[in-house]
């Protein structure tokens, strides 16, 4: 996969962290990815709590129980 270079602003802690880290660009994308899919997931479950009461109301839909699947991801 092709890769660009960037220029951010850090704070120290975050600076402290990377010092750390012998390979500091994979683990930065790696932690962006991991933030990506945890903000997904997140939006998902939201969305699907408030869907609960619709489909608690109308039993010709099914109900979320809860959500296993990634296919969101792919």
């Amino acid at each position: 996969m092709p890769a660009q270079r960037l220029s951010v602003t850090l704070p120290e802690d975050i600076l402290d962290i990377l010092k750390t880290k012998t390979n500091r660009s994979s683990f930065i994308a790696e932690s962006i990815r991991e933030k990506a899919i945890n903000d997904k997931r997140r939006e998902i479950r939201s969305a699907a709590k408030r869907l609960q009461e619709h489909y608690a109301e109308d039993s010709d839909l099914n109900v979320f129980v809860e959500l296993e699947s990634e296919d969101f991801l792919e």
